[in-house]
């Protein structure tokens, strides 16, 4: 008997999803596929998921009519870290004799070095990798460093998965975008009705923004989301401050919402914008979450001292997919690697495009430009 295995958080489940089932019962041939949902994933477990209900309902829908496949919640109704090798384990015992085969994307073969107990997985079931467009792999040279390691190949699946993510259909779903390019409609269906990964703010920021500022939005969320996993940061926090990072970016000065603003200094028009959608998140929207608040204040000119937060919206503005600027590469692989790495080279690059351009230049920011400096110095010694 040969037993597929795919397990994950599954919040929530996607096309690809799907369709990676399909691709392994094609290649493998399997005699069963056991659709697994995680309770908490090892390597998620500081983000906030739908309920396990949800999720495991979300997968029964989504895989209702794929043949010999079965949604299980043994992993949910086990509760704790969801360990591979621990749900490998009693599948073995349950499935005497039987081949397993475990499947996973071409994301998580990346990550499975640091995987508890790797070995042990591989002693219980062959892996099957999937590749993913926008995180694909070479399988052979793959092949090699994963023999090198375990001295055991993986099984590769010759099916190449559009770039499509859970992360990225929470913000879009946040957003009110159309989920039909990429969720099985009975799952779209009960994330709508459910309400689901609606955020509170989200909504109302939105309604003040033009078309194209609104794109730029999106682009900025999604970018956020995508690397407040990696910084250990709520991602909620992080598609709420993106949605409102620009609320009153096109905000006339004598529109109500900013009826009682007033700022001591003086600041760049570029830059007032920032202060005006802080007041309007908190006065009109009702936003009390001062990280929130502090991450839309200095979204443009930065400050010395920044939250974790207030570093990624930053960042995210700059270098969402939409933009496109000489030396941005640089910067996005530095932001992929440290925050305050690559706060210091933003700074540095928007400081020398002001001075090159003319433009005012707010104190402000140079002060964050040489926080981050001195910063620098003292992390290298």
């Amino acid at each position: 008997m040969k037993i597929v295995i795919f397990g994950g958080s599954f919040d929530p489940v996607h096309a690809e999803h799907v369709n990676m089932v399909r691709a392994a019962q094609e290649a493998l041939s399997p005699d069963k596929v056991i659709v697994m949902p995680a309770f908490i994933p090892p390597h998620k477990q500081d983000r906030a998921l739908a309920s396990p209900q949800d999720r495991l309902n979300m997968a029964k829908l989504a895989f209702a009519g794929i043949k010999n496949c079965e949604v299980s919640a043994y992993e949910l109704n086990a509760g704790g870290t969801s360990y591979t090798y621990l749900t490998l384990g009693y599948l073995h015992g349950k499935y005497p004799g039987a081949q397993l085969y475990f499947l996973v994307g071409a994301d998580m073969l990346k990550d499975f070095y640091t995987w508890k107990q790797p070995e042990t997985i591989l002693s219980l079931a062959e892996l099957a990798v999937c590749n993913r467009e926008g995180d694909k792999i070479g399988y052979s040279a793959e092949q090699l460093r994963f023999f090198a390691k375990f001295r055991k190949k993986f099984i590769g699946i010759e099916y190449t998965g559009r770039d499509i993510s859970s992360t990225k259909a929470r913000v879009l779903a946040a957003f009110g975008e159309d989920l039909k390019p990429y969720l099985p409609f009975d799952v779209i269906d009960y994330i709508e009705a459910n309400e689901l990964y609606r955020i509170k703010g989200v909504k109302g920021a939105l309604s003040y923004l033009k078309p194209s500022r609104r794109k730029h939005t999106l682009g900025v969320a999604l970018t956020a989301a995508k690397y407040a996993a990696k910084y250990r940061l709520p991602e909620r926090n992080a598609i709420l401050a993106a949605a409102l990072h620009d609320v009153a970016k096109n905000m006339p000065e004598n529109a109500p919402e900013l009826s009682g603003f007033a700022i001591a200094e003086k600041v760049p028009h570029p830059v007032l914008h920032q202060y005006t959608g802080a007041y309007v998140a908190e006065h009109t929207l009702g936003i009390d979450d001062e990280d929130v608040l502090n991450a839309v204040r200095y979204h443009t000119s930065g400050r010395p001292n920044m939250s974790d937060l207030e570093k990624l919206i930053f960042l995210s503005d700059m270098l969402e997919p939409s933009r496109d600027f000489k030396g941005i590469e640089k910067l996005r692989r530095a932001f992929a690697e440290d925050l305050n790495e690559c706060m210091y080279i933003s700074l540095k690059h928007e400081l020398k495009h002001l001075k090159k351009a003319g433009g005012e230049i707010y104190p402000l920011t140079v002060k964050a430009y040489e926080y981050y400096k001195k910063l620098r110095k003292q992390t290298n010694g």
